[in-house]
């Protein structure tokens, strides 16, 4: 019997999982960054990168949304 190719493997699912939960911890690091060290030189930087993580953990959370936050929060 030929297994379903539409549904993700266990293995598979496990892993989506853990990169989410990687790019969820990522965005609360840099988020605490720009909120405590707004003086930094790094500020700019912490603040596309963590526009470029959530955008791509809404990617992959929902592929065909938008962001809901606006742009510079």
């Amino acid at each position: 019997m030929a297994a379903d190719t539409d549904t993700p493997s266990l293995e598979a699912g496990a892993e989506w999982e853990r990169t989410l939960d990687r790019l969820e911890a990522r965005m609360e690091a840099l988020q605490f960054s720009l909120r405590t060290r707004r003086a930094s030189p790094r500020f700019e930087l912490w603040r596309h990168d963590l526009r470029e993580t959530r955008e791509t953990w809404l990617r992959l959370v929902d592929p065909g949304g938008q962001d809901p936050t606006p742009e510079g929060s």
